[in-house]
């Protein structure tokens, strides 16, 4: 169980990151672009509009795997707002993913974005049996993601989303070494983790042109610096680049809240669950149960999803 919790945390961040590609031919540049829109749509919050918008540019690239992943991560976006019983809700982000899935074994593109693609399938469905208790299943595909991840070593200059799960990786296997001594006969399978590295590829990511790999990378830096390295600090550093370019996202407006409270600022918290409050009241996008769901995680002092 502990290695399964600890190392879901390599698979969290990696279950939409099949919208990146490396290649540079015109009719990709444009996929990239149209991909990066959603994700915009997403980072706000706004999941209908985003939903709305895959119908239509999906009808470019119509065979192409990255539509059903991105619907699977609406689906999955809307499970964490209060929908984790919506059995609709849960085939449709299984059914999504296993069109992606399908799409990509077919796909004609190049080995990296075959190979990325299977990393993202495998991260998603690990996240979603992990979150239902089903731990066994989410083990296999955990253990085929990790194997998917180790055989990119070493290609991260051709092919930069590398990076992300590279840094993922070695940041996350060097904790859990370090962590659990326990662990250590197990993980002797798998190579070696660098937190160094880790950090390093990270910041890289943090610091890219692609939407998606800045704000991922922003992300996961700042919850290992909430989470793990216990400095709030600069985990409010991560997060105010988020926030300055996604200020109605409400996921991050709750972390605001949380890191505010561990570092005894009462008055900056205050504003920030303010702010938070006001995000979720104004995302048209939401339904009523959403808000309440919201709303709830605050006053009750619940964790952020994760």
């Amino acid at each position: 169980m502990l290695l399964i919790n600890y190392t879901l945390r390599i698979t969290i961040i990696l279950i939409v990151a099949f919208s990146v590609f490396s290649t540079r031919c015109v009719a990709q540049e444009d996929l990239k672009s149209k991909v990066g829109k959603v994700f915009e749509l997403i980072y706000d919050y706004k999941l209908i509009s985003a939903d709305s918008s895959i119908s239509m540019y999906e009808k470019q690239h119509p065979d192409h795997p990255v539509w059903p992943l991105l619907r699977a991560n609406v689906a999955w976006w809307q499970i964490l707002s209060g929908r984790l019983d919506d059995q609709q809700l849960n085939k449709k982000f299984l059914s999504q993913l296993n069109a992606s899935k399908a799409r990509a074994k077919s796909f004609d593109g190049s080995d990296d974005e075959a190979a990325f693609s299977l990393i993202i399938v495998n991260a998603f469905r690990t996240r979603f049996d992990l979150l239902h208790n089903n731990y066994l299943t989410a083990a296999g595909y955990l253990n085929a993601c990790i194997d998917d991840i180790s055989d990119s070593f070493g290609r991260e200059p051709e092919y930069e989303p590398y990076y992300l799960t590279s840094g993922l990786y070695y940041y996350f296997m060097q904790e859990a070494h370090d962590d659990y001594p326990l662990m250590r006969p197990y993980l002797f399978f798998f190579p070696n983790g660098d937190r160094e590295k880790g950090l390093a590829y990270l910041s890289r990511c943090a610091k890219s042109s692609d939407i998606f790999l800045r704000e991922e990378a922003t992300y996961f830096l700042m919850r290992i610096a909430l989470d793990l390295e216990k400095q709030p600090e600069q985990a409010l550093v991560h997060l105010n680049k988020l926030l300055k370019r996604y200020p109605d996202n409400v996921i991050f407006r709750l972390f605001e809240v949380d890191i505010y409270k561990q570092l005894g600022q009462t008055e900056k918290g205050l504003d920030a669950e303010l702010l938070y409050r006001t995000a979720v009241n104004r995302n048209e996008e939401l339904s009523l149960e959403q808000k309440t769901y919201f709303k709830e995680l605050l006053n009750k002092q619940k964790k952020a999803p994760k």
